[in-house]
């Protein structure tokens, strides 16, 4: 990447001259400037990017960058919101949203708007690969992670309170009066999942519970039939799920009701996440509330303090509740039927 001094040297001028030129200081002359103008535009060397380390150079855009995993960023009910909360802060703060969504396969390169600095900062949201985050930090731009699958002291988070999510649905299993709770999740690897299962297991031994091994399954957003499914055909099978996402809570629904079974009556299933789709869920589903928009606005109010130099790298902790629901039955082990 062709660099200021690099252009000093073609130009055969000083280091400030070439600043000052590209910056339309009038202490330099005009035959200069236009020189070193066109060398930059021969050189490719934007605006934005010789802009990069002058002082008070704002852009008043944002950038946002999502990896999508597999899905559209539309169809995935937890982000899409974290990003409405985004977009009214930032239109509350005079700032521009630009959107990127990063590759499931990230190749190397960075995108665009942080080559040439066309952003005051960044939020970033979604499964981003570690290849990406250690690339970035080199740029030293302004940036803010939102619940990230790898943790990172070296930038700021906004952050779920996951594992107290957990101990919190799994705790309200035990008052129902259950005490064979399976778990279902995504894949453990991520570090939400992580937490919400440790909370799950923290619950568990907090009541000299048993954890047994066979009611623990993970992996996949999307497979909550699958987990479920298979949980059912166990004996004994549990009496209660907690699913650390609402999707995979949801789709389990299906796989109860192809087991003739039902919820609550059979078995009963805590979510997490508490999307659009929880409380339209047959029954409607109990489960974790976390403050999607607010983690948005969130971001957003920290990342404008971190561009402006207010404050220095934080870490923000989003707190949760249960959302009560008609999911769940209290229960008594000698009345517990299945077919």
């Amino acid at each position: 990447m062709t660099t200021i001094k690099d252009i000093a040297r073609i130009a055969n001028c000083s280091l400030s001259t070439v600043s000052k030129a590209l910056n339309g200081r009038q202490d330099v002359s005009q035959v200069m400037k236009d020189r070193i103008i066109q060398i930059a535009k021969e050189q490719n060397f934007t605006p934005n990017v010789f802009g990069k380390g002058l002082k008070n150079q704002k852009t008043e855009n944002i950038g946002v960058i999502f990896c999508r995993e597999f899905q559209p960023l539309s169809l995935n009910p937890f982000y899409s919101r974290v990003l409405e909360g985004i977009e009214a802060e930032l239109a509350i703060n005079n700032y521009n949203l630009v959107l990127h969504l990063l590759p499931e396969v990230y190749r190397g390169e960075l995108p665009k708007m942080i080559k040439e600095r066309k952003v005051d900062g960044l939020i970033l949201i979604g499964v981003l690969q570690e290849k990406f985050i250690e690339q970035l930090k080199i740029e030293n731009i302004p940036t803010i992670l939102i619940d990230p699958k790898i943790p990172t002291d070296c930038l700021s988070q906004v952050l779920i309170d996951n594992e107290h999510g957990g101990f919190l649905a799994t705790q309200y299993l035990i008052n129902k009066g259950h005490s064979r709770i399976a778990f279902i999740s995504g894949d453990l690897e991520r570090e939400s999942f992580r937490q919400r299962f440790t909370g799950y297991y923290k619950a568990m031994n907090y009541n000299h519970l048993p954890i047994d091994e066979k009611y623990i399954r993970s992996g996949g957003l999307e497979m909550g039939y699958d987990h479920i499914n298979a949980l059912l055909k166990l004996d004994p099978c549990p009496t209660a799920i907690f699913a650390a996402n609402d999707i995979n809570a949801i789709y389990g629904y299906k796989a109860i009701k192809d087991n003739k079974l039902n919820i609550p009556d059979d078995i009963s299933i805590v979510g997490f996440d508490d999307i659009d789709l929880a409380k339209m869920a047959t029954p409607p589903l109990t489960t974790v509330r976390v403050y999607k928009e607010e983690m948005g606005s969130i971001a957003v109010r920290k990342l404008i303090n971190l561009v402006n130099d207010v404050e220095k790298t934080t870490t923000n902790i989003v707190p949760v509740r249960i959302i009560e629901r008609k999911s769940v039955r209290s229960i008594n082990e000698n009345l517990i039927r299945f077919n």
